[in-house]
């Protein structure tokens, strides 16, 4: 029994010896626990003297002690300026995921860590706690003069900068949401711009560059062009072709996209339509649907002959009047023309006046329509022979001819 009893002592001390350690461990938690409560219920309502800090709209989401997390502890020193559990961009990084503020480009002040540059941390009356509203407030870096011009994109228009960049970070130059030219379809239906089913494709569109034209912000010419057409289109465009004794009225008057398509189209030279009916959007279609066509013109082949754009000549022909008919009709000038013999050079052709010419001197034009006519060999006048044409010039009298 005794060393039953001896047994049982010996067994118990180590649990006797052990409770001596764990009491007071215990009682230690207890009171921490005791002081860390008390400490979190302190100060139940830290705005009885910061009350500035929830004043405005929207608040920072979080509670005071999440950032000032040694505020007020008696006997604690300072590590960093109020309380604060770090300094800097650090203490963003305590709660916001650091790999969703830095990329490839990164915004600035982004990037130097001032976060507080943009954003007050503690209350605001706009969204994302920034101090004022868009787009005033990125006016305070950039310059507005670039946003504030007549014609304005939408979303700048709208203050919505963020239509377009990120705050933050992006993979893309200018902090865009995407590269050039999904950025740009992000809004605007892409096959209004570049589609498969369209043949052909203005090669700034094609190849994603819309800035070549477009401002991103603001213009002082329509549609956020770079310049008016038609000083846009010369900026790729030789001028020097589009200027001349005799300009197209379009081109005179800068509407190239009145023959033009912008971006993309179904026709050669991104034409609205082919020739003829492109040309009969604005000329009169029954000048030249007459009973007797040109060849050239029944063909629809108007730029034979006419310069689109600009020309030397009248008519916007390539050449004058006679040297351009004598390119295809090289036989009427190596034989009298219309009357003569052997010892007769036959009508002239040039070189003298003609009243009733639109251009006052005589050509091919003076007796023969260029486009088509009611009569034979497109005679501009009444005549069933080459002979009735002749007095529709030289007037005969009673006294004989005048």
């Amino acid at each position: 029994m005794r060393r039953f009893l001896e047994f049982n002592r010996i067994r118990t001390l180590p649990i006797q010896h052990l409770s001596v350690f764990i009491f007071p461990l215990i009682f230690v938690s207890i009171l921490f626990l005791k002081v860390s409560i008390s400490f979190s219920q302190q100060f139940p309502d830290c705005m009885m003297c910061h009350k500035d800090k929830v004043a405005g709209k929207y608040d920072h989401p979080v509670s005071c002690v999440s950032c000032h997390t040694t505020a007020h502890q008696t006997g604690m020193k300072e590590k960093f300026p109020r309380y604060l559990f770090a300094q800097g961009v650090d203490l963003c990084w305590g709660c916001h995921d650091k790999t969703k503020f830095l990329g490839k480009v990164s915004h600035p002040p982004v990037a130097k860590g001032e976060c507080l540059s943009c954003h007050d941390v503690h209350t605001t009356d706009y969204k994302s706690l920034i101090p004022s509203p868009m787009p005033e407030f990125c006016f305070k870096c950039h310059d507005n003069a670039d946003f504030v011009k007549k014609s304005k994109h939408p979303p700048v228009a709208e203050g919505r900068c963020l239509g377009c960049h990120d705050a933050h970070k992006s993979e893309v130059k200018k902090l865009l949401l995407a590269e050039m030219p999904k950025e740009c379809f992000l809004c605007h239906i892409k096959e209004k711009y570049i589609s498969d089913i369209k043949k052909k494709h203005h090669s700034p569109v094609a190849t994603g560059r819309c800035l070549d034209c477009h401002e991103p912000h603001s213009s002082d010419a329509n549609k956020l062009l770079i310049k008016a057409t038609p000083d846009v289109c010369f900026m790729c465009h030789d001028g020097a072709d589009f200027r001349n004794k005799d300009i197209h009225a379009p081109v005179a008057s800068g509407a190239c996209m009145s023959c033009h398509e912008p971006h993309q189209g179904d026709v050669g030279k991104l034409l609205l339509a082919k020739p003829p009916d492109l040309c009969f959007n604005c000329h009169d279609k029954g000048e030249f649907q007459r009973k007797n066509p040109h060849p050239p013109v029944s063909a629809g082949m108007c730029s034979v002959c006419h310069d689109a754009h600009a020309s030397p000549a009248v008519a916007l022909l390539y050449y004058p009047i006679n040297n351009g008919c004598l390119m295809c009709h090289p036989r009427i000038g190596q034989s009298p023309h219309a009357a003569g013999g052997v010892l007769q050079a036959g009508h002239p052709l040039s070189g003298r006046k003609d009243p009733s010419s639109k251009y006052g001197e005589l050509s091919c034009a003076s007796c023969h329509y260029p486009h088509s006519s009611d009569y034979m060999d497109l005679f501009r006048y009444p005549a069933k022979t080459a002979f009735d044409l002749c007095s529709a010039c030289h007037k005969y009298g009673k006294k004989g001819k005048k």
